[in-house]
């Protein structure tokens, strides 16, 4: 269940125009990625990271699924 203030929030930032949005959205990701403390990404819910961390088994089925998809199928083509 969402909190009524994030609901709040939500309604609040949809209400920025588009590219204030994004850099609105740009700078939680930062904030997240390099001023977070070290190891809550891996530890919280919230986070890809964090869904998965009781799972290593599938993260390393995923990890394996793109790693072939990657080789099959590059994303550029090399030269001959």
């Amino acid at each position: 269940m969402i909190p009524r203030q994030t609901d709040q929030l939500f309604i609040e930032i949809k209400t920025l125009a588009p590219r204030e949005r994004l850099r609105l959205v740009e700078r939680v990701i930062h904030d997240l990625t390099d001023g977070g403390e070290a190891g809550t990404a891996s530890g919280d819910p919230g986070t890809i990271l964090g869904l998965f961390a009781d799972e290593p088994e599938l993260m390393d089925e995923i990890n394996e699924a793109a790693m072939v998809a990657r080789e099959r199928d590059p994303l550029r083509v090399r030269d001959a």
